[in-house]
């Protein structure tokens, strides 16, 4: 597996974290993507490192941001000589890739140079050759890498994120809010996981300094360097009295701080995929988020999460304020995520895993049907 550390830096890491734990795998090799050395040779030995693992399949978590170079224009780009030397080395031992994709780049002409989306169409086309088979986590990624690079039915298959299901903090949501400083009976509201632009921190901002009468928590921060950083600091300097920022959390406190909230709210203006919702499932918090395909797609099919138009600040407010005041509702929301759940363990999406890497080794005959996410 070829992912991030799993030290709470990155959810991508966590992800591939439970994603093995899901698969059963008796021994797994993760080879850890630099994230601090940017380097054309920090990327030959991770290519390296990662054929020589012991195993049959050679799994890359891609995010276009774990293969940026300082200053380049072209998101990914040491992807370029990262998978042509990881095939090359995996041919040479007889090993299969199998690549996720964690989100799907599509430019339109007016958003990017022709020069960026040519190198788009060059990436995604090198991913499909070198990979054996590619994963995506939403419909909408899957159209969009097909949009540029078409693929047989036994080239991909589109998996549920995948939801933990043992993952129960030892303590009561009373308990829970006293270890973050909140009176038992105090109600909170909460936007859990790593602070970036895209998810709308501000918004969240926004959003408490008009319901003074409540108590918001952001729960999580970002790694000590580059915009994410830049950004999480405004957030902390320009949080009103009634927002709490934890920073970043480990594993133990996090899920602390999805027990303590009675609601999370996920602004989110852009998103492929979210761990972060997966997160609430597991503790069956009930959430707002915004109207965002993704979350629109889970909610017709599910009844949760509710959603709403973020770019109204006044709108969320009020839907915050007719939650928090209708426990009975919120109890609902609580018991589709359970059903939720349930529906896209890591366990069921480790089944389908085992099925893939089943197909790919060199000596498989049958031929792979695609799979279709729960959600």
């Amino acid at each position: 597996m070829v992912a991030t550390p799993d030290d709470g830096s990155c959810g991508i890491g966590t992800y591939a974290r439970d994603l093995i734990k899901g698969i059963g795998a008796v021994s797994a090799d993760t080879v850890e993507i630099p994230q601090d050395d940017r380097s054309i040779p920090a990327f030959l030995q991770l290519a390296v490192r990662a054929a020589r693992g012991n195993g049959d399949v050679v799994h890359v978590q891609h995010e276009y941001g774990l293969f940026r170079r300082e200053g380049s224009k072209y998101p990914g780009v040491l992807g370029l000589l990262f998978f042509p030397v990881l095939y090359v080395a995996c041919a040479l031992r007889s090993k299969s890739i199998v690549v996720t994709m964690h989100s799907v780049l599509d430019f339109e002409p007016d958003e990017a140079p022709f020069s960026v989306r040519l190198y788009l169409l060059l990436m995604h086309k090198l991913l499909a050759v070198c990979s054996a088979h590619l994963i995506f986590l939403a419909p909408d990624c899957a159209s969009k890498f097909q949009g540029d690079i078409a693929l047989e039915s036994d080239e991909y298959s589109l998996l549920s994120h995948g939801v933990n299901t043992d993952v129960s903090p030892d303590l009561s949501k009373a308990e829970a809010k006293r270890r973050f400083g909140y009176d038992p009976d105090e109600p909170v509201v909460a936007i859990p996981g790593f602070i970036r632009p895209p998810k709308g921190h501000d918004i969240f901002l926004e959003v408490a300094s008009k319901l003074p009468e409540y108590e918001f928590m952001i729960a999580g921060g970002a790694r000590p360097k580059g915009e994410d950083f830049e950004f999480a600091e405004q957030i902390k300097a320009d949080a009103p009295d009634n927002v709490t920022v934890t920073g970043v959390l480990d594993d133990d406190d996090y899920w602390a701080a999805l027990k303590a909230p009675d609601l999370a709210v996920l602004p989110y203006r852009v998103v492929t995929q979210s761990g972060t919702f997966n997160a609430c499932a597991t503790q069956e918090l009930p959430v707002l988020a915004s109207d965002a395909e993704y979350f629109e797609r889970i909610e017709g099919a599910w009844g949760t999460p509710e959603t709403v138009d973020v770019s109204d600040a006044d709108e969320v407010a009020e839907r915050v304020r007719q939650l928090m005041e209708d426990e009975s509702r919120r109890t609902k929301l609580a018991d589709v995520m359970a059903q939720y759940k349930r529906a896209n363990s890591f366990e069921q999406v480790g089944t389908d895993h085992r099925r893939i890497y089943d197909r790919v080794q060199p000596d498989a005959e049958s031929e792979l049907e695609p799979s279709v996410e729960s959600a």
